[in-house]
């Protein structure tokens, strides 16, 4: 997939393409999303350069400070 929108669903396996697996900013992020924690709902195989959505995340699951009313506001303008 090239498309930076797509949307991924259940099931979906995503992975690098094998020219891209020494790209130091490839190799950074892997090492940056070990180091955060993956969530619950995704897998990670470093090894292979994938991961997979097991399932979508309920709001309860996402850690990030996000405010969903600042987000409804901004897209009603």
């Amino acid at each position: 997939m090239n498309i930076p929108s797509y949307r991924v669903r259940p099931g979906d396996k995503v992975e690098v393409r094998e020219a891209s697996r020494k790209m130091a900013r490839v190799l950074s992020a892997l090492d940056a999303a070990e180091k955060r924690g993956i969530p619950s709902w995704l897998e990670l195989n470093k090894d292979q350069f994938a991961g997979s959505v097991k399932t979508l995340p309920v709001r309860e699951e996402i850690t990030l400070p996000i405010q969903e009313q600042l987000i409804v506001e901004f897209y009603s303008r």
